[in-house]
């Protein structure tokens, strides 16, 4: 095995977080009640949500497989911290995806009071503190694979830091929520830049694992001379 066992959920957290902020829409940041119920009912409102769920997944899921190449406190920490994190998130994530897409649909088929649900599906207490727990332990799954990557073994020097940008676009994924359409799209596409620095780091790394042994001596042929 080798470190490109970690490719595929390094460009996967990367294109979905952009295909999320870029596609979603962004009329519920609007007063108009219409653009509201038509940004909630939305195809591109569930794709993008399905998306963005899926980025964080796929980032807890690089940070579970740092363990198999080098079994150390940053990496059991990136590990548990991002799959606890992301268990905590979902529910939110499913709630804003579905739940209103409903509402939204809802609203635009003449019930216009079914908007009187988003401040309580957006805002029920228990929900809301789960998703900030379950950000916060990302936020500490992105600096940990950060700090794991840079101090494990046979890293080459320039390369070490690769980790960096990406962990710390998770460990911004709570603040991004209050920016403004622009800024989240922004964040998006640097979310997806920060991940192709570590997807090339991984790609040109191939390390083995951490826990391999050493390799096996090769006997030589010996010649005789008469």
């Amino acid at each position: 095995m080798t470190s490109r066992h970690l490719l595929a959920p390094t460009v996967a957290t990367g294109v979905l977080m952009a295909a999320y902020l870029l596609l979603r829409p962004y009329g519920d940041a609007q007063e108009d009640s219409t653009a509201v119920a038509e940004a909630f009912a939305s195809l591109y409102w569930v794709v993008a949500h399905v998306c963005g769920a899926l980025a964080l997944a796929s980032f807890a899921l690089l940070a579970l497989r740092l363990v198999d190449f080098d079994d150390r406190p940053a990496t059991r920490m990136a590990r548990w911290s991002g799959l606890l994190g992301v268990v905590l998130v979902l529910p939110y994530y499913g709630a804003e995806t579905f739940g209103l897409h409903a509402v939204g649909r809802a609203a635009l088929s003449g019930n216009t009071s079914a908007l009187d649900l988003v401040d309580s599906i957006r805002n029920q207490p228990v929900a809301l503190t789960m998703l900030g727990l379950g950000l916060l332990l990302l936020a500490g799954s992105g600096i940990a694979v950060a700090l794991a990557w840079q101090h494990r073994p046979r890293t080459p020097g320039p390369v070490a830091w690769a980790a960096w940008p990406l962990g710390l676009a998770v460990a911004l994924m709570l603040p991004q929520f209050y920016l403004p359409p622009a800024g989240r799209m922004a964040f998006g596409v640097t979310f997806l830049l920060a991940a192709v620095v570590l997807a090339v780091a991984v790609w040109r790394s191939e390390a083995p694992l951490a826990a391999s042994g050493p390799e096996p001596v090769r006997a030589g042929c010996a010649e005789v001379a008469s």
